[in-house]
């Protein structure tokens, strides 16, 4: 070869090197961002835990997939896929505040290919509003909801039955504002395009009227809401039948409105038939008899007919504390209303440990939320902040310490109730706050005091196990 030739190609091959090396270096960067090979892999994985409804794995797939769809074009459809579907993730997860910021930039991106003007970004639209709804961020929930109905207007027409929803949705978002009288003409839109489009009888037609009836309620409009919620009750009849699951509603809160009215005479057979049809589909110990119960026991109770209310009390406390357990909220008003009760009736030995329970509930339940709150501090590492928190805890606790119970059975006999975990807990990470300010000898005093506790708790644990063979 001629050194002519030789030189040639030396220098051709050295101009391709920058081209090459530049080539390699985005190679690079694509591997580093993730890859197009990664973003497959992962947008894969989390679509297949989303399908399976493994939330917290299709999170963390997902979110990976999104790190590496920076490698492509804004309005990749790739970049497109994920946003919706890691949307779809939070929302299932009641994370709304973290679906909301990737709706509006998904739907961003379709707005610049589709227009603002487009109705296909209705529905997209519509799930962001119930995403701000679910934050109770009525305001932009309704300007989002305004926004869809004026897409779905322009597409359909000021009649189409699908604008029901979205009106809705409008109607509710005001009277979340207490703007009731811009929902009102919005549920009556509502009823008169269902009326021409389905006609009055139409079994759908219930479900309008009552939206409007629970409206005149909120108001205190009881005779607008009375032919309403008859109208209704009819519909359903006519077409579910007498003991339809559907008449349990509008019987009750009619029911209720002729009790605001004392219109009790009128009330009591509602809510007994309202009862009756909730006892016959799911049977006199499911918990939303409760509810009946205690709707029948505050009739009585409002005309001071105690003897007729305790009962209908009573059994809607044994419901509640055994579906619910007996330190459900629902309890705690259950025990309060009884004891109410007991106290017109003269009943004070019945009364008293019925507040003494409720009263320890809730106690308890105080308890709990300073103790979370100073957790909170000390993960934040503020632990000045948490000290007066762990500090009041205790202080209640020592002042009204739960009563020693003794055991029923006689195997038992003698034995005392265990120191609660909560107790134990609270020592212990009040004296380690302790420790972090410095004050070594007020958090020695605590672990001396918590050391037996947890002992105790250890020994009965293991005392619980079941012999090994």
């Amino acid at each position: 070869m001629s050194k002519q030739l030789c030189c040639t190609l030396s220098i051709g091959i050295l101009s391709l090197l920058p081209a090459a090396v530049a080539t390699n270096a985005q190679t690079a960067a694509v591997t580093d961002a993730g890859g197009t090979g990664n973003f497959e892999a992962e947008y894969s994985a989390g679509r297949t835990a989303l399908a399976a409804g493994n939330y917290k794995e299709a999170e963390t797939q997902l979110r990976a997939a999104l790190r590496s769809s920076r490698q492509f074009a804004a309005n990749d459809p790739r970049v497109l896929s994920t946003l919706k579907d890691l949307s779809q993730v939070y929302r299932a997860q009641s994370k709304y505040a973290d679906a909301e910021p990737l709706m509006e930039r998904y739907i961003a991106l379709r707005e610049r290919s589709l227009g603002k003007s487009s109705p296909d970004l209705a529905k997209d639209i519509e799930e962001l509003g119930r995403v701000c709804f679910a934050q109770m961020k009525f305001v932009s929930a309704e300007a989002h909801f305004r926004r869809e109905l004026a897409l779905l207007e322009r597409k359909f027409g000021p009649e189409y039955l699908e604008l029901i929803p979205v009106l809705t949705a409008i109607a509710q978002s005001a009277q979340a504002l207490n703007k009731s009288s811009e929902a009102e003409p919005l549920l009556k839109r509502a009823i008169a395009i269902r009326e021409k489009n389905q006609g009055p009888d139409h079994p759908d037609f219930a479900a309008e009227i009552l939206k409007l009836a629970a409206l005149c309620i909120a108001d205190g409009r009881f005779a607008e809401a009375e032919p309403l919620f008859l109208r209704a009750i009819a519909l359903i009849e006519q077409h579910e039948g007498p003991n339809s699951q559907k008449l349990i509603a509008p019987l009750d809160a009619l029911a209720g409105a002729y009790r605001e009215q004392e219109k009790f005479a009128r009330a009591e057979p509602l809510f007994l038939r309202a009862m009756s049809i909730r006892e016959s589909l799911a049977g006199p110990g499911n918990p939303e008899m409760a509810e009946s119960l205690d709707n029948l026991a505050s009739l009585y109770a409002r005309q001071k007919r105690w003897n007729d209310a305790a009962p209908f009390f009573e059994r809607a406390l044994q419901i509640r504390t055994s579906t619910l357990g007996s330190e459900h909220q629902s309890v705690t008003a259950g025990l309060d209303k009884l004891a109410t009760v007991y106290t017109a009736q003269e009943k004070y030995v019945e009364a008293e440990p019925l507040y003494r329970q409720s009263f320890a509930i809730r106690e308890k339940e105080t308890l709990q939320s300073l103790r979370n709150l100073a957790t909170l501090y000390v993960a934040r590492e503020k632990y000045s902040e948490a000290d007066p928190l762990y500090k009041l805890a205790l202080a209640i606790y020592d002042k009204n310490p739960p009563q020693k119970k003794i055991k029923a059975s006689k195997k038992e006999l003698g034995k005392i109730e265990p120191p609660p975990p909560f107790l134990v807990e609270t020592l212990e990470e009040y004296a380690a706050v302790l420790r972090k300010l410095k004050r070594k000898g007020e958090a020695s005093k605590l672990e001396a005091r918590a050391k037996p506790l947890r002992q105790q708790l250890a020994s009965l644990h293991a005392s619980d196990k079941p012999p090994s063979n």
